[in-house]
């Protein structure tokens, strides 16, 4: 091996988030690894974006909690760690500035030392044998028996809109407002960039389209934080009261360029065979972006899902074609694309502290780290309630990661904590065997997601609709039963006694039945408890005993 050769147990592309929270992880666990940066600093995709350098992951510094892990459902933007870095101490905005991110981020780069190579533009991924070749453009080359990729979404998406070489994209636009006083600006895609650059504009531009084939869908409504966020959504008001802007479904199909002038000819989505032809002084395409598989070596290229978006992968986040291919970071959310938090970094970090331990598993050979809980019905009814109260993952994550909890043969009670739902129904040591999977779930805001009425039923017979907890019995590995708790507006199930002395707010809601008062603790008691009980629970108990 030459001095410009290194070989790793892990070899890890992309400096961001997802890069740094794996390689600290890994570290943690001995694992030897390294950071491969194509820029000459870390984090460089958040140097640029959000290009109005606003996040809309929220900061809450002031929790009223002071469980570590529970604050860390607030705190959107934190990687795990044990130094107590939280990016709280860096800034206390709701909605930070993303500067304090990257400083952030250099200041958790820190922590791995010179196991990050910054200036190295990995060119190829290949594997000619059993370890992977990762070669850089300076002719440096690493090689390891596993690779994560945490490159994030770097390049456009191509909406596929004739003459869209004529226009800007987010990407590059000009974001000073001041460049559109008094013109016409089209704003294409519906998300997040493209009504925060129309936001930038309303006190600048003469008018202002927003234009996609889709309706708007609000993160309010869905529970998906990628659709429309409120503090995006001022220029909505700027339409419904006719102040010279629009909100427009249609889709593109040619834009022309005279000049300094846009045509855009559009299909109408509200009016079928309706076509519409305006002119624009800008055009502003902010419809996404998609993961470049061009490093990867032909033989071992993924495949790509979700309109060529993101790489297709395994419940483990692992390439379907080539084992000891992972990813990591925004490009997780092909598993869960636009459903829950994979593809922001309080969602993905508890999946990468999961990645971490699969790729751990595959150097050493050691099984998935577990618990033991303990067998009997009341004794783990507080337990799966005291990890519904206070786990952060399973908030963050609902109906994605799960607790499993093993319920026959002599390791009864073993639990595997923050995982892929998934994953658990194929896993080795849980497949086909009688198990529960302890989850937090949403179920239907209907119509009107500010006025949503609450079931509070105590047999948990029909689902709330705001996040609560979801318990399924599994029988042979096939699903036989579930029930689902009342939720709760602290999203703690605890007794009082037990619940944070710190906690923000004082619950004192009650329920009703068969002509008891019961607090909520007590009705997440009995549900659980009683459902456990009518599932034979006892039996299997006593049989493991």
């Amino acid at each position: 091996m030459t001095q410009r050769e290194h070989m790793v147990d892990v070899c890890i592309i992309g400096s961001g988030p997802a890069g740094l929270q794996a390689g600290y992880l890994l570290g943690k666990k001995g694992i030897s690894y390294q950071i491969l940066e194509r820029g000459p600093k870390v984090c460089s995709f958040f140097r640029k974006f959000p290009r109005h350098r606003q996040f809309i992951s929220i900061n809450k510094v002031h929790t009223g909690l002071s469980d570590p892990v529970t604050r860390l459902r607030y705190d959107w933007n934190s990687l795990i760690n044990d130094e107590g870095l939280n990016f709280g101490d860096y800034s206390r905005k709701y909605f930070p500035p993303a500067d304090e991110f990257v400083r952030y981020a250099e200041d958790f780069a820190a922590l791995l030392g010179d196991n990050i190579r910054c200036d190295a533009d990995v060119v190829e991924i290949s594997k000619p044998d059993d370890m992977f070749t990762v070669r850089c453009a300076d002719g440096s080359v690493t090689r390891a028996g596993q690779v994560i990729v945490a490159t994030g979404v770097s390049q456009p998406w191509d909406a596929g809109i004739e003459g869209s070489e004529h226009f800007d994209n987010y990407v590059d636009f000009d974001p000073t407002p001041e460049t559109y006083d008094n013109k016409r600006v089209l704003i294409l895609g519906k998300g997040n960039s493209a009504f925060e650059t129309a936001d930038s504009l309303i006190e600048h531009a003469a008018s202002i389209h927003v234009m996609s084939p889709n309706p708007v869908k609000f993160a309010w409504q869905t529970h998906f934080v990628g659709h429309l966020r409120a503090v995006n959504n001022n220029f909505l008001d700027t339409y419904q009261l006719k102040s010279q802007n629009a909100v427009i479904d249609a889709r593109v199909t040619k834009v022309e360029k005279t000049g300094e002038v846009y045509t855009v000819t559009a299909a109408m989505g509200a009016a079928e065979g309706h076509e519409i032809v305006l002119t624009y002084d800008h055009i502003i395409g902010c419809t996404g972006f998609r993961f470049d598989a061009d490093i990867f070596a032909e033989d071992i290229r993924p495949a790509l899902c979700h309109m060529d978006k993101f790489p297709v992968m395994t419940a483990q986040w692992e390439s379907e074609s080539t084992p000891g291919l992972f990813f990591a970071g925004t490009i997780m959310q092909a598993r869960d694309f636009k459903k829950t938090m994979s593809g922001f970094v309080h969602g993905f970090r508890h999946n990468v502290a999961c990645l971490a331990q699969f790729v751990a598993g595959r150097v050493t050979g050691e099984a998935y780290p577990t618990t033991t809980l303990p067998t009997g019905t009341q004794e783990l009814t507080t337990a799966i309630i005291d990890r519904l109260s206070t786990n952060a993952g399973l908030f963050l994550q609902p109906g994605f990661m799960t607790d499993a909890i093993v319920l026959d043969g002599a390791d009864a009670g073993l639990s595997y904590q923050d995982v892929p739902l998934a994953w658990v129904h194929e896993a080795p040591g849980i497949a086909g065997r009688d198990y529960l999977t302890v989850t937090l779930e949403y179920g239907d805001f209907g119509g009107n997601s500010l006025h949503v009425k609450r079931s509070h039923n105590v047999n948990g017979e029909t689902p709330d609709a705001f996040i609560h907890p979801v318990i399924r019995l599994y029988r042979g590995g096939k699903h036989v039963s579930e029930v689902h708790l009342a939720d709760h507006l602290d999203a703690d199930w605890r007794p009082r006694e037990d619940r944070d002395p710190n906690a923000a707010t004082v619950l004192r809601m009650t329920f009703r039945d068969a002509g008891q008062t019961l607090p909520p603790s007590e009705v997440a008691q009995r549900q659980l408890s009683g459902f456990l009980a009518a599932q034979g629970f006892g039996a299997i108990s006593e049989a493991a005993e």
